[in-house]
């Protein structure tokens, strides 16, 4: 329980999303809006986790969200939820870990470019950093044994690292004061409603709270996962709740001179450099520490990823699914997912080369992707009746069942809109196309492609045959966790 709860503890790092975020913050709402937002935040995504904690309590399988909407949604649109469902989570973890991938690139980008402004940095010289980012997450993942350490060794890090930026900003940065941090409202948006912009505003600390659906991929690693892994949910929740909230009031008392950094090339890395009054040891420490954290992040995303994917291959839902399906015989990993997630991880680095607006369609589309797999199931649920549920021993959200599932349909439906919705205007076709929110784009791109492959080949066998048909499902009704009779 403990390398897992470590390893989710890994995969929020919700204070390096805060500061990765420091221009946003004060262009969008400001310190009000993160503040009381990342709150709001906190609770409605708990909510959401707590809806599919009780499920994973009853189903803990590798399949996750894919599989729990098998079972909950009728039996005419079970095929067709879990297959789209499966298909976007995959999709948005690797979204997400190309991203942090990129994002290692560029910061090292943005330090060369600080410490020598006469070098000129090429697009290929990012795709050159980048690869090696990924190719590190892949490398560690062929010695499965090391991600229980890797794990424990990121959580430690993390906290580690957040001691160690609380007390040297706390130290070394001037104050703002309390009526800054509580009650300034800052809107550089272009939006005309105040209360619009605070809604948007829950971008920023949503970014580091998706995701958090990872450790449920690797419950089939766990020894009592229907006791432990709902727990681990939980308290991981819990933690990256709290120390977001942390982190804003860090952040937002230690901001110094934004004004000044919004010019900057990033106002992150000016930031450190400032406060700590170094180019040299805020830059490097934003380089080494945040290299770190995203390659632990990746390496993670990976795992769970190419197991998901392993998973639905084993019920035919890609092309090669009998290739995919398999196991390396010595290490006993989906070595041929791996792979095959490394590859489109390569394709998006060079899509990044020829078009950021492109690699980034990508990235904000993964926020919709995860949002929309959490609460597809806890849609079915509702949709059929609660009653269908069986016993729940481990974790029982009982007479708070309704009110906590109808909660959490409502947040993410927000927080899908929100994804979806551009963070600056104007949007037009001249000089402002970068404010251009490109979600729907690449939902737009999931829907075909996986759609094209649904009508010519996966409706014709994905559930029909394979593990799921075969052996898990009958594994369930012989524990007496197959539903109860409900309505259609």
């Amino acid at each position: 329980m403990i390398p897992v709860c470590a390893y989710q503890v890994q995969i929020c790092a919700t204070w390096t999303c805060i500061v990765v975020l420091y221009g946003t913050i004060f262009d969008l709402g400001g310190p009000a809006a993160l503040i009381y937002g990342s709150i709001i935040v906190a609770i409605g995504q708990t909510l959401l986790m707590m809806s599919l904690a009780e499920y994973c309590s009853l189903w803990p399988t590798a399949g996750g969200q894919q599989f729990y909407i098998q079972v909950l949604a009728s039996e005419k649109w079970r095929p067709i939820l879990s297959y789209f469902v499966g298909w976007s989570l995959i999709i948005a973890q690797i979204a997400t870990a190309a991203s942090c991938s990129l994002n290692n690139a560029n910061i090292f980008l943005i330090f060369a470019a600080i410490v020598h402004p006469e070098f000129e940095w090429k697009p290929y010289m990012t795709f050159l950093v980048y690869i090696p980012m990924i190719i590190i997450p892949l490398l560690v993942n062929l010695r499965p044994k090391l991600l229980p350490t890797l794990g424990t060794f990121g959580a430690l890090l993390t906290i580690g690292g957040f001691i160690a930026w609380a007390v040297t900003f706390l130290v070394m940065a001037p104050k703002s004061d309390a009526k800054f941090v509580f009650t300034t409202f800052l809107n550089n948006s272009s939006y005309k409603s105040t209360g619009w912009v605070f809604i948007m505003s829950f971008y920023n600390p949503m970014y580091g709270l998706y995701g958090t659906d990872a450790m449920m991929h690797l419950v089939e690693e766990m020894k009592d996962a229907a006791r432990d892994a709902p727990r681990v949910m939980m308290w991981s929740m819990i933690y990256a709740g709290l120390s977001t909230i942390a982190a804003d009031l860090i952040l937002l008392f230690c901001c110094g001179n934004y004004t000044l950094y919004q010019e900057a090339l990033s106002p992150y890395v000016a930031w450190f450099m400032d406060i700590t009054g170094s180019v040299y040891g805020g830059g490097l420490w934003i380089s080494v520490m945040f290299g770190i954290y995203n390659i632990i992040i990746s390496t993670g995303l990976l795992a769970a990823c190419s197991r998901l994917a392993w998973r639905m291959a084993q019920d035919y839902a890609f092309p090669w699914s009998e290739w995919l399906a398999t196991l390396h015989p010595e290490l006993h990993i989906p070595l041929h997912t791996m792979y095959v997630v490394f590859t489109i991880e390569v394709v998006l680095g060079l899509i990044a080369i020829g078009s950021d607006l492109a690699f980034f369609a990508l990235v904000s589309g993964a926020g919709v992707s995860f949002q929309l797999a959490y609460v597809i199931p806890v849609i079915a649920t509702l949709c059929r009746g609660r009653s269908i549920l069986p016993p729940r021993p481990n974790f029982d959200l009982g007479h708070w069942g309704y009110f906590v599932n109808y909660l959490s349909v409502a947040w993410a439906l927000i927080v899908s809109v929100v994804y979806i919705m551009p963070l600056y205007l104007p949007v037009d076709n001249g000089d402002n196309i970068g404010n251009m929110n490109w979600a729907c784009l690449i939902l737009g791109v999931e829907i075909l492609f996986a759609g094209t492959y649904w009508i010519f080949k996966a409706r014709h066998r994905y559930l029909k045959e394979g593990f799921t048909k075969t052996t898990l499902l009958p594994a369930l009704k012989n524990k007496k966790h197959e539903l109860r009779k409900g309505g259609e």
